[in-house]
Parts: C-alpha cells; structure tokens; sequence
C-alpha cells in the first residue's frame, strides 16, 4: 500500500524432562513469509498474497519480497529501505496511527500448544525510515480460532472479550536493543506458559493511541505521525520442562558474584523464577539454600556474605508467594569449596537442595 491515509484518511545440573521431537522446533507455519501465492505489484490484502497468513481486522499489512515491483520491493519500497532477514519476503504493518488505526497479521500454529508446557516465541522488526514514532515495547495475542472484527481500530483486550468463542492470552515482548533503530533489525523474545488452547498468534499493537508507551522525541506527537514497522523471521519453540530430583545439589545460574556481592542479577532472578514455578507445582516440596564464598577475605565475613547470598534467593521466593516453613537457608562461607579450588569465582555461588516437605 502506497501510504497510510490512502488507506484510512540454564540451571547448572538441571535435570529436564520434554519431547525431544518438539523442543527446538518452530511451530509457526511460514514464519518467514517465504511462500507466497504471488509476488506483490500493487495494493493487495496481505492474505491474499500469502500462504497461512489471515487478518484479523478489516485492515491489512504489507508484504514486500525481492520479487516485487515498485512501492512492493526488497531492499527499496514506499517505506524506506531494508533488506530480509532470511529468505525473499517480509511483512510491514502500521503499530500507531491516527484515530487509533492498527495493522495485524495472524499466523497459523502447525499443532495446539500444550497445557502448562513452556514456550518461547521471537520475531525480527525493523522500524521503517519514514516513521516519525518508534514504541517502546510490543506484545502478541495467542487465541484458539481465527480473529475477524469488521474494523480497523485497536484490538483491545476490551474488544477481543466481545468476540463470542475466542479464548486469547497477550504475551509482552522484550527487545534486544532500542526500537527506533532503523538500520537493522531487532529481535523480540517473551517466554509464556500455554493455556492448551492457543493454535494462532497475532501480531501488532493492542493499545490504543493513549496507552501505547513511545519512545520520547523532542518534538509533541502530531495527528500526522505513524509508526511502521517491518516484521519478519518468526520462532515459537516449546522449551523443557524443568525438574528438580530430590536430595540432588544444584547450582543457581548467574555471572559470579562480585567478592562483596549478594545481590541477585537478571539472570539469577530468572532462574529464581523457575525455582518458584517448580515450588509452586510441587507443594510436597521443600527447599535448602547455602550460600558460599571464596577465601579472599577473614573466615567471620564469608561466612556473613554467603548467609546475604542464601538470604537473598530466599527473600526472593517469599516475594514471589513461597511459604517461609517451605525454604530455609544457610551460609557456608569459605568452608566448602569446588573440586577446582583455583577458580575463585566458581566457589562464589549459591546451592540448593530439593527435599520431601516436613512440617
């Protein structure tokens, strides 16, 4: 389409358990946009062009591919300029617009996602060189049938709830660099745990004008200003299932701890995360942590800091909603080091244990 108002006005020693036939494998079907009915030449509703791709409002995205023509072409077309991640095609779609108006896509899933299994999902966007705007975050909306509303405003959560038979979970993205960056493409990723009915994802801005987070610019936002977006290079992979045997030490995964540091990291609170999700499925479950050190500083104050390490992953799960008589923890300071001694770092660590809960 020319132009908008033509159209508008890992846990060290984890024992796991899956389906190897399906961990790893994508479960969107063309998610590259790679097989295409036609090459596109002009204006044309993007499901039309291409294979298990549908719309979910009455507006339509963009597809572009090496094969087109024009305003429809790879790297040049009407909105700017970029190359496909992979392959020949990728999408374009408007994510903020005037009168709230919004683009969608919706994928197919090859199979129904499994009940309480863990799932990952990521796609490429790149923001078109035209647009005056770039969000700030983005998110998808999981469903277990086809979506078709007769407009072209937000999807809201309020909207798609007036739809009769559609059961729908928004999942939030997190991006690996800022969204305004033009010259590349970014990668989006979220890790959710399925419903067990979701067989279709669609793509887009669920917030209206008001609630959509931007990016700060130094100018005001004006009525004429958009953000568009290119989309591309979609992955949804069903992830292990974790599990704990008992009596087993394991070893919390994160960057070692500065010499004087207790305090949790990004990573570690993620893997505190699935912690309390294994804690929380497993109520007979309880749990010991011990905290270690190095040997750099005077026996009193490793022991104190390997008690803060513990502390802290125990605070954490309390935060989280595990019961105080389920946890218990314990500082070990220098006193039980790693067969390899020599790596320091290495005995800076917190360990756990999972055993039967006793009252």
């Amino acid at each position: 389409m020319v132009h908008f108002y033509s159209r508008i006005l890992s846990i060290v020693g984890f024992c796991v358990i899956c389906s190897a036939s399906l961990n790893g494998q994508n479960l969107i079907l063309n998610p590259g946009f790679e097989n295409n009915k036609a090459c596109p030449t002009n204006i044309t509703n993007f499901n039309v062009l291409v294979e298990d791709v549908s719309l979910p409002t009455s507006s339509s995205g963009d597809y572009f591919n090496t094969c087109g023509t024009g305003d429809f072409s790879i790297p040049s077309n009407f909105k700017g300029e970029q190359k496909a991640i992979e392959g020949a095609g990728y999408a374009g779609l408007y994510f903020y617009a005037l009168n709230d108006y919004r683009e969608y896509i919706q994928l197919n899933t090859s199979k129904t996602l499994r009940e309480k299994f863990p799932y990952k999902v990521s796609f490429k966007v790149s923001l078109a060189e035209t647009s005056s705007l770039a969000l700030k975050n983005m998110s998808i909306v999981l469903t277990n049938t086809k979506v078709r509303v007769p407009n072209s405003s937000a999807l809201t959560a309020s909207r798609l709830n007036l739809q009769d038979g559609i059961e729908f979970h928004e999942v939030k993205l997190s991006p690996d660099k800022s969204m305004a960056d033009t010259d590349g493409w970014i990668t989006l990723s979220g890790e959710f745990e399925a419903k067990g009915f979701e067989e279709h994802i669609i793509v887009g801005n669920f917030q209206d004008n008001n609630n959509t987070q931007l990016l700060k610019t130094e100018k005001p936002v004006l009525s004429k200003d958009f953000s568009y977006y290119y989309v591309d290079d979609f992955m949804l992979e069903e992830q292990p299932r974790i599990n704990y045997e008992e009596d087993k030490i394991y070893v919390l995964e994160r960057n070692p701890f500065e010499p004087k540091g207790y305090e949790l990291d990004k990573e570690a609170i993620a893997s505190v995360k699935k912690i309390f999700k294994f804690l929380k499925e497993n109520a007979e479950v309880q749990m010991k942590i011990t905290g270690h050190s190095d040997n750099l500083g005077n026996p009193e104050y490793n022991k104190f800091i390997s008690s803060l390490r513990a502390r802290a992953v125990a605070l954490y799960l309390k935060k989280l909603g595990i019961d105080d008589n389920r946890v218990v923890w314990e500082g070990a300071g220098d006193a039980q080091p790693l067969r390899n001694g020599r790596i320091k770092e290495k005995n800076r660590r917190v360990e756990f244990v999972m055993t039967k809960f006793n009252d």
